[in-house]
Protein backbone atom coordinates (compact mmCIF):
# COMPACT_ATOMS: atom_id res chain seq x y z
CA UNK A 1 0.00 0.00 0.00
CA UNK A 2 1.63 3.64 -1.01
CA UNK A 3 0.72 6.61 1.12
CA UNK A 4 -1.53 7.76 -2.50
CA UNK A 5 -3.64 4.68 -1.93
CA UNK A 6 -5.10 5.22 1.40
CA UNK A 7 -6.25 9.50 0.34
CA UNK A 8 -6.02 10.98 -2.65
CA UNK A 9 -5.59 14.00 -0.35
CA UNK A 10 -1.99 12.14 1.10
CA UNK A 11 1.21 12.84 -1.06
CA UNK A 12 4.63 12.44 -0.99
CA UNK A 13 6.74 14.76 -3.20
CA UNK A 14 10.36 14.24 -3.16
CA UNK A 15 10.75 13.66 0.56
CA UNK A 16 8.21 15.71 2.11
CA UNK A 17 4.62 14.72 2.70
CA UNK A 18 1.68 16.99 1.98
CA UNK A 19 -1.78 16.93 3.40
CA UNK A 20 -4.48 18.58 1.43
CA UNK A 21 -1.52 20.74 -0.02
CA UNK A 22 -0.24 21.75 3.31
CA UNK A 23 3.65 20.64 4.11
CA UNK A 24 3.42 18.27 7.22
CA UNK A 25 6.54 19.72 8.03
CA UNK A 26 5.35 23.26 8.57
CA UNK A 27 3.01 21.71 11.11
CA UNK A 28 5.52 19.80 13.10
CA UNK A 29 7.38 22.78 13.50
CA UNK A 30 4.77 24.88 14.71
CA UNK A 31 2.80 22.32 16.75
CA UNK A 32 5.84 19.67 17.64
CA UNK A 33 5.53 15.75 17.94
CA UNK A 34 4.29 13.42 18.37
CA UNK A 35 0.90 14.72 16.91
CA UNK A 36 -2.19 13.79 15.25
CA UNK A 37 -3.02 15.25 11.80
CA UNK A 38 -7.01 14.71 10.61
CA UNK A 39 -7.58 15.89 6.65
CA UNK A 40 -11.16 17.25 6.90
CA UNK A 41 -11.52 16.71 2.38
CA UNK A 42 -10.87 12.97 3.12
CA UNK A 43 -13.76 12.53 5.58
CA UNK A 44 -15.82 14.84 3.00
CA UNK A 45 -15.00 12.41 -0.31
CA UNK A 46 -16.20 9.40 2.52
CA UNK A 47 -19.37 10.89 3.48
CA UNK A 48 -20.09 12.10 -0.09
CA UNK A 49 -19.44 8.73 -1.46
CA UNK A 50 -21.32 6.84 0.90
CA UNK A 51 -24.42 8.60 0.70
CA UNK A 52 -24.26 8.67 -3.17
CA UNK A 53 -24.18 4.77 -2.49
CA UNK A 54 -27.14 4.83 0.52
CA UNK A 55 -30.65 5.43 -0.64
CA UNK A 56 -32.43 8.01 0.46
CA UNK A 57 -34.31 6.00 2.68
CA UNK A 58 -31.14 6.04 4.70
CA UNK A 59 -29.97 8.31 7.43
CA UNK A 60 -26.37 8.10 7.45
CA UNK A 61 -25.79 8.41 11.59
CA UNK A 62 -21.84 9.15 12.62
CA UNK A 63 -20.45 6.50 15.52
CA UNK A 64 -18.82 9.64 17.20
CA UNK A 65 -16.99 7.08 19.32
CA UNK A 66 -14.64 6.78 16.43
CA UNK A 67 -13.39 9.84 17.24
CA UNK A 68 -15.00 12.17 18.93
CA UNK A 69 -12.77 15.69 17.79
CA UNK A 70 -15.66 18.37 18.10
CA UNK A 71 -14.13 19.62 14.70
CA UNK A 72 -14.98 16.57 12.82
CA UNK A 73 -18.66 16.30 14.39
CA UNK A 74 -19.54 19.30 13.49
CA UNK A 75 -18.17 19.04 9.71
CA UNK A 76 -20.03 15.75 10.01
CA UNK A 77 -22.86 17.30 11.11
CA UNK A 78 -22.46 20.00 8.47
CA UNK A 79 -22.48 17.58 5.59
CA UNK A 80 -25.94 15.99 6.81
CA UNK A 81 -24.70 12.81 9.42
CA UNK A 82 -26.71 12.48 12.48
CA UNK A 83 -25.10 11.42 15.51
CA UNK A 84 -24.79 8.28 17.45
CA UNK A 85 -23.59 8.73 20.78
CA UNK A 86 -22.53 5.96 23.43
CA UNK A 87 -22.24 8.01 26.73
CA UNK A 88 -23.17 11.41 28.83
CA UNK A 89 -20.08 13.09 27.40
CA UNK A 90 -20.88 12.33 23.75
CA UNK A 91 -24.36 13.70 24.49
CA UNK A 92 -23.09 16.81 25.91
CA UNK A 93 -20.38 17.35 23.22
CA UNK A 94 -23.73 17.02 20.69
CA UNK A 95 -25.24 19.77 23.01
CA UNK A 96 -22.80 22.32 22.84
CA UNK A 97 -22.58 21.90 19.22
CA UNK A 98 -26.19 22.38 18.65
CA UNK A 99 -26.87 18.92 16.81
CA UNK A 100 -30.53 18.39 16.17
CA UNK A 101 -31.54 15.91 19.41
CA UNK A 102 -33.99 14.13 16.70
CA UNK A 103 -30.83 13.33 14.70
CA UNK A 104 -28.92 11.54 17.74
CA UNK A 105 -29.64 7.87 18.75
CA UNK A 106 -27.71 6.80 22.56
CA UNK A 107 -26.32 3.00 22.30
CA UNK A 108 -24.37 1.18 24.26
CA UNK A 109 -24.35 -1.27 27.38
CA UNK A 110 -24.02 0.00 31.41
CA UNK A 111 -26.05 3.39 30.77
CA UNK A 112 -25.96 4.99 33.69
CA UNK A 113 -29.08 6.85 35.62
CA UNK A 114 -27.41 10.36 34.38
CA UNK A 115 -26.89 8.88 31.24
CA UNK A 116 -30.53 8.19 30.31
CA UNK A 117 -31.85 11.30 32.63
CA UNK A 118 -29.60 13.34 30.00
CA UNK A 119 -30.76 11.81 26.65
CA UNK A 120 -34.29 12.15 27.75
CA UNK A 121 -34.02 15.53 28.80
CA UNK A 122 -32.32 16.66 25.57
CA UNK A 123 -35.26 14.82 23.80
CA UNK A 124 -33.15 12.78 21.15
CA UNK A 125 -34.81 10.37 18.46
CA UNK A 126 -34.52 6.85 20.59
CA UNK A 127 -32.13 5.04 23.08
CA UNK A 128 -31.40 1.82 21.86
CA UNK A 129 -31.88 0.12 24.80
CA UNK A 130 -30.02 -3.53 26.08
CA UNK A 131 -31.94 -5.00 28.20
CA UNK A 132 -35.19 -5.33 30.44
CA UNK A 133 -33.95 -3.84 33.17
CA UNK A 134 -32.80 -0.72 31.16
CA UNK A 135 -35.90 -0.37 29.69
CA UNK A 136 -37.47 -0.24 33.27
CA UNK A 137 -34.70 2.31 34.27
CA UNK A 138 -35.79 4.73 31.02
CA UNK A 139 -39.42 4.39 31.99
CA UNK A 140 -39.01 5.09 35.52
CA UNK A 141 -36.54 8.20 34.64
CA UNK A 142 -39.37 9.34 31.88
CA UNK A 143 -42.18 9.05 34.51
CA UNK A 144 -39.86 11.49 36.93
CA UNK A 145 -39.79 14.18 33.66
CA UNK A 146 -43.40 13.05 32.81
CA UNK A 147 -41.95 12.12 29.53
CA UNK A 148 -42.61 9.36 26.87
CA UNK A 149 -38.62 8.00 25.99
CA UNK A 150 -38.63 6.28 22.03
CA UNK A 151 -36.41 3.27 22.68
CA UNK A 152 -35.02 0.82 20.07
CA UNK A 153 -34.58 -2.84 21.20
CA UNK A 154 -31.07 -4.05 20.52
CA UNK A 155 -31.12 -7.39 19.68
CA UNK A 156 -28.18 -9.72 19.80
CA UNK A 157 -29.18 -12.14 16.90
CA UNK A 158 -28.07 -15.80 16.40
CA UNK A 159 -26.45 -14.93 13.68
CA UNK A 160 -22.41 -13.44 13.14
CA UNK A 161 -21.40 -11.43 10.39
CA UNK A 162 -18.75 -12.88 7.79
CA UNK A 163 -15.77 -10.62 6.95
CA UNK A 164 -16.25 -9.16 10.39
CA UNK A 165 -13.23 -8.21 12.46
CA UNK A 166 -14.89 -8.66 15.24
CA UNK A 167 -18.32 -10.14 16.08
CA UNK A 168 -20.57 -8.29 18.34
CA UNK A 169 -23.70 -10.80 17.85
CA UNK A 170 -24.11 -14.28 18.12
CA UNK A 171 -23.57 -16.32 20.76
CA UNK A 172 -23.34 -15.28 24.87
CA UNK A 173 -22.58 -11.59 24.60
CA UNK A 174 -22.86 -8.61 26.81
CA UNK A 175 -24.47 -6.17 24.11
CA UNK A 176 -28.58 -6.46 23.55
CA UNK A 177 -31.30 -8.80 23.85
CA UNK A 178 -31.12 -12.44 22.87
CA UNK A 179 -33.10 -12.63 19.58
CA UNK A 180 -34.95 -15.45 21.21
CA UNK A 181 -35.77 -13.64 24.14
CA UNK A 182 -37.37 -10.41 22.27
CA UNK A 183 -40.90 -11.80 22.38
CA UNK A 184 -40.90 -12.18 25.89
CA UNK A 185 -39.06 -9.18 26.57
CA UNK A 186 -41.56 -6.98 24.77
CA UNK A 187 -44.66 -8.66 26.33
CA UNK A 188 -42.84 -7.54 30.06
CA UNK A 189 -42.65 -3.88 28.86
CA UNK A 190 -45.25 -3.19 27.04
CA UNK A 191 -47.38 -1.86 29.53
CA UNK A 192 -45.15 0.63 30.27
CA UNK A 193 -46.40 4.04 30.65
CA UNK A 194 -43.65 6.01 30.02
CA UNK A 195 -41.61 4.45 26.92
CA UNK A 196 -42.91 3.98 23.37
CA UNK A 197 -41.14 0.85 21.95
CA UNK A 198 -40.60 2.27 18.65
CA UNK A 199 -37.59 0.44 16.51
CA UNK A 200 -34.82 -1.85 16.73
CA UNK A 201 -31.10 -1.79 17.17
CA UNK A 202 -28.80 -4.50 15.63
CA UNK A 203 -24.85 -4.02 15.05
CA UNK A 204 -23.48 -7.29 14.94
CA UNK A 205 -20.07 -6.82 13.65
CA UNK A 206 -17.12 -4.51 13.04
CA UNK A 207 -14.51 -3.99 10.62
CA UNK A 208 -16.75 -5.39 7.65
CA UNK A 209 -14.64 -6.27 4.38
CA UNK A 210 -16.83 -8.71 3.22
CA UNK A 211 -19.60 -7.20 1.00
CA UNK A 212 -21.40 -10.66 1.14
CA UNK A 213 -21.50 -10.83 4.47
CA UNK A 214 -22.92 -6.80 5.37
CA UNK A 215 -25.53 -7.86 2.86
CA UNK A 216 -26.61 -10.70 5.08
CA UNK A 217 -26.63 -8.47 7.93
CA UNK A 218 -29.09 -6.07 6.28
CA UNK A 219 -31.09 -9.01 4.98
CA UNK A 220 -31.42 -10.62 8.59
CA UNK A 221 -32.15 -7.27 10.17
CA UNK A 222 -35.19 -6.32 8.19
CA UNK A 223 -36.84 -10.24 8.54
CA UNK A 224 -36.40 -9.17 12.51
CA UNK A 225 -37.69 -5.93 12.10
CA UNK A 226 -41.00 -7.34 9.93
CA UNK A 227 -41.31 -10.69 12.12
CA UNK A 228 -41.58 -7.81 14.95
CA UNK A 229 -43.69 -5.24 13.51
CA UNK A 230 -46.17 -8.69 12.44
CA UNK A 231 -46.25 -9.99 16.10
CA UNK A 232 -45.64 -6.65 18.26
CA UNK A 233 -45.36 -3.10 18.01
CA UNK A 234 -45.41 -1.25 14.57
CA UNK A 235 -41.71 -0.92 14.26
CA UNK A 236 -41.01 2.64 12.96
CA UNK A 237 -37.13 2.76 12.75
CA UNK A 238 -34.55 0.11 11.82
CA UNK A 239 -30.61 0.77 13.10
CA UNK A 240 -28.58 -1.40 11.08
CA UNK A 241 -25.64 -0.33 12.49
CA UNK A 242 -22.58 0.37 10.86
CA UNK A 243 -19.37 -1.54 10.57
CA UNK A 244 -17.67 -1.11 7.32
CA UNK A 245 -14.18 -1.82 7.16
CA UNK A 246 -11.00 0.36 5.36
CA UNK A 247 -7.96 -1.43 4.45
CA UNK A 248 -5.18 -1.40 6.83
CA UNK A 249 -2.91 -3.59 4.42
CA UNK A 250 -2.35 -4.73 1.11
CA UNK A 251 -4.43 -8.36 2.58
CA UNK A 252 -7.49 -6.01 3.04
CA UNK A 253 -9.51 -5.36 0.04
CA UNK A 254 -12.08 -3.14 1.75
CA UNK A 255 -15.58 -3.24 1.70
CA UNK A 256 -17.54 -2.76 -1.39
CA UNK A 257 -20.39 -0.60 -1.09
CA UNK A 258 -21.56 -0.16 -4.90
CA UNK A 259 -24.20 -2.86 -4.12
CA UNK A 260 -25.72 -1.68 -0.91
CA UNK A 261 -27.71 0.65 -2.38
CA UNK A 262 -29.59 -1.59 -4.49
CA UNK A 263 -30.11 -4.45 -1.94
CA UNK A 264 -31.32 -1.93 0.50
CA UNK A 265 -33.96 -0.65 -2.21
CA UNK A 266 -34.76 -4.45 -2.64
CA UNK A 267 -35.18 -5.52 0.78
CA UNK A 268 -37.78 -1.96 1.12
CA UNK A 269 -39.90 -3.61 -1.53
CA UNK A 270 -40.06 -6.93 -0.33
CA UNK A 271 -40.97 -5.70 3.34
CA UNK A 272 -44.01 -3.14 2.49
CA UNK A 273 -44.08 -2.62 6.44
CA UNK A 274 -41.38 -0.07 5.91
CA UNK A 275 -43.59 2.25 3.55
CA UNK A 276 -46.46 1.60 5.16
CA UNK A 277 -44.65 2.72 8.54
CA UNK A 278 -42.59 5.54 6.68
CA UNK A 279 -40.32 3.61 8.89
CA UNK A 280 -36.57 5.61 9.48
CA UNK A 281 -33.46 3.49 8.30
CA UNK A 282 -30.12 4.39 9.75
CA UNK A 283 -26.65 3.23 9.17
CA UNK A 284 -24.45 4.12 12.09
CA UNK A 285 -20.25 4.24 9.93
CA UNK A 286 -17.60 5.37 12.08
CA UNK A 287 -14.71 3.86 11.07
CA UNK A 288 -15.33 4.30 7.37
CA UNK A 289 -15.72 8.29 7.35
CA UNK A 290 -12.89 9.03 9.71
CA UNK A 291 -10.25 6.45 9.82
CA UNK A 292 -8.55 7.32 6.38
CA UNK A 293 -8.51 10.94 7.39
CA UNK A 294 -5.73 10.63 10.15
CA UNK A 295 -2.00 10.21 10.32
CA UNK A 296 0.02 9.47 13.98
CA UNK A 297 3.02 11.52 13.39
CA UNK A 298 6.18 10.68 15.77
CA UNK A 299 10.08 11.32 15.55
CA UNK A 300 12.95 9.04 15.26
CA UNK A 301 14.73 9.48 18.48
CA UNK A 302 17.12 6.33 18.07
CA UNK A 303 17.96 3.78 16.11
CA UNK A 304 19.58 0.40 16.97
CA UNK A 305 20.61 -3.55 15.97
CA UNK A 306 19.23 -6.01 18.30
CA UNK A 307 20.79 -9.36 17.42
CA UNK A 308 20.18 -8.88 13.83
CA UNK A 309 16.94 -7.08 13.97
CA UNK A 310 16.69 -2.86 13.13
CA UNK A 311 15.01 -0.76 15.37
CA UNK A 312 13.73 2.69 15.29
CA UNK A 313 12.63 3.94 18.57
CA UNK A 314 10.21 6.87 18.35
CA UNK A 315 8.79 9.88 20.91
CA UNK A 316 5.47 8.53 20.72
CA UNK A 317 4.21 4.72 20.93
CA UNK A 318 1.22 3.20 22.53
CA UNK A 319 -0.18 6.07 24.95
CA UNK A 320 -1.64 7.43 21.95
CA UNK A 321 -1.88 5.25 19.12
CA UNK A 322 -2.78 1.84 21.36
CA UNK A 323 -4.47 -0.09 18.71
CA UNK A 324 -1.39 -1.93 16.96
CA UNK A 325 -0.34 -3.54 19.71
CA UNK A 326 -4.09 -3.91 20.58
CA UNK A 327 -4.66 -6.20 17.83
CA UNK A 328 -1.21 -7.21 16.73
CA UNK A 329 -1.01 -5.81 13.98
CA UNK A 330 0.01 -2.47 12.21
CA UNK A 331 -1.27 0.14 10.19
CA UNK A 332 0.23 1.57 7.29
CA UNK A 333 3.44 3.09 8.62
CA UNK A 334 5.53 5.11 6.54
CA UNK A 335 8.93 7.09 6.73
CA UNK A 336 7.61 10.53 5.79
CA UNK A 337 11.17 12.15 5.89
CA UNK A 338 12.61 10.29 2.95
CA UNK A 339 11.48 8.76 -0.79
CA UNK A 340 9.98 5.58 -0.58
CA UNK A 341 12.92 3.17 -1.62
CA UNK A 342 16.25 0.89 -0.58
CA UNK A 343 13.39 -0.43 1.95
CA UNK A 344 14.50 -2.94 4.91
CA UNK A 345 12.30 -4.50 7.58
CA UNK A 346 12.45 -2.43 10.87
CA UNK A 347 10.55 -2.25 14.10
CA UNK A 348 8.68 0.60 15.25
CA UNK A 349 9.33 0.70 19.25
CA UNK A 350 7.61 3.74 21.20
CA UNK A 351 9.11 4.94 23.97
CA UNK A 352 7.41 3.02 26.98
CA UNK A 353 9.10 0.71 29.32
CA UNK A 354 6.68 -1.98 28.32
CA UNK A 355 7.58 -4.29 25.12
CA UNK A 356 4.20 -4.43 23.82
CA UNK A 357 4.98 -0.79 22.81
CA UNK A 358 5.68 -0.87 19.33
CA UNK A 359 3.13 0.95 16.39
CA UNK A 360 4.34 -1.63 13.72
CA UNK A 361 6.86 -4.71 13.37
CA UNK A 362 8.62 -5.64 9.92
CA UNK A 363 7.96 -2.28 8.61
CA UNK A 364 9.49 -1.66 5.47
CA UNK A 365 11.51 1.76 5.82
CA UNK A 366 14.69 3.45 3.64
CA UNK A 367 17.55 1.77 5.00
CA UNK A 368 18.99 5.50 5.55
CA UNK A 369 16.21 5.74 8.47
CA UNK A 370 17.75 7.87 11.44
CA UNK A 371 17.10 10.06 14.50
CA UNK A 372 15.55 12.93 13.78
CA UNK A 373 13.25 11.36 11.04
CA UNK A 374 9.13 11.51 11.03
CA UNK A 375 7.33 8.54 10.93
CA UNK A 376 3.97 8.30 9.99
CA UNK A 377 1.50 5.90 10.96
CA UNK A 378 -1.48 6.35 9.06
CA UNK A 379 -5.28 5.21 8.65
CA UNK A 380 -5.41 6.63 12.84
CA UNK A 381 -7.89 9.04 12.27
CA UNK A 382 -10.41 6.27 14.29
CA UNK A 383 -9.89 4.64 17.00
CA UNK A 384 -6.32 6.20 18.18
CA UNK A 385 -6.43 9.35 20.01
CA UNK A 386 -9.60 8.36 22.27
CA UNK A 387 -8.54 4.35 22.41
CA UNK A 388 -5.24 4.49 23.58
CA UNK A 389 -4.09 5.05 26.90
CA UNK A 390 -2.64 8.84 27.41
CA UNK A 391 -1.48 9.13 31.01
CA UNK A 392 0.52 5.55 30.86
CA UNK A 393 3.92 6.43 32.23
CA UNK A 394 3.72 10.07 32.53
CA UNK A 395 4.59 11.69 29.02
CA UNK A 396 2.53 14.60 27.24
CA UNK A 397 -0.83 14.31 25.44
CA UNK A 398 -0.19 14.50 22.16
CA UNK A 399 -1.93 17.45 19.89
CA UNK A 400 -4.72 17.00 17.02
CA UNK A 401 -4.35 19.15 13.62
CA UNK A 402 -7.26 19.53 11.42
CA UNK A 403 -6.42 20.42 8.03
CA UNK A 404 -9.05 21.65 5.01
CA UNK A 405 -8.60 22.66 2.04
CA UNK A 406 -4.70 24.94 2.07
CA UNK A 407 -4.88 25.41 5.85
CA UNK A 408 -4.25 23.72 9.35
CA UNK A 409 -5.29 24.89 12.85
CA UNK A 410 -4.81 22.60 16.32
CA UNK A 411 -8.09 21.28 17.19
CA UNK A 412 -7.10 19.54 20.66
CA UNK A 413 -3.75 21.17 22.02
CA UNK A 414 -1.03 19.27 23.83
CA UNK A 415 -1.51 18.54 27.33
CA UNK A 416 1.16 19.05 29.45
CA UNK A 417 1.85 16.06 31.83
CA UNK A 418 3.02 18.65 34.49
CA UNK A 419 -0.62 20.47 34.43
CA UNK A 420 -2.07 16.97 34.90
CA UNK A 421 0.48 16.35 37.90
CA UNK A 422 -0.26 19.53 39.52
CA UNK A 423 -4.29 18.58 39.60
CA UNK A 424 -3.29 15.83 42.72
CA UNK A 425 -2.97 17.30 45.97
CA UNK A 426 -0.43 15.60 48.53
CA UNK A 427 -1.77 15.64 51.73
CA UNK A 428 -0.05 17.57 54.47
CA UNK A 429 -0.90 14.51 56.57
CA UNK A 430 1.08 11.81 54.33
CA UNK A 431 4.17 13.88 55.34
Amino acid sequence: MNIEDISQHFKMIDDQLFVSGVKVDDIIDTVSSPLFIYDLNTITDKYTYLRQNMPDEVDIFYAMKANPNLSIVRHLTNLGAGIEVASEGELYACEKLGVNPRNIVFAGPSKTDEDIRKAIGMGIYAINAESIGEIQRINKIATEQNKVMDIELRINPEFEVAGAAVNMGGGSKKFGIDSEAIDITINNVSELKHIRLQGIHIFAGTGIQDSEGFLSNLTNCFRLASEINDKHFKVLSIDFGGGIGIPYSDDDEGLNIEGINEKILELIENYPFIKENNTRLIAEPGRYLVGQSGVYISKIIDRKNSRGREYVLVDGGAQHLLRPALIGTAHPTFNISRRQKNLIPFDVGGSLCTSVDFLGKDIPLPVESQQGDFIGVFCSGAYGYTESMPLFLSHDVAPEVLVYKDKYLTVRPKIAIKDVIDLMPVPDDLE
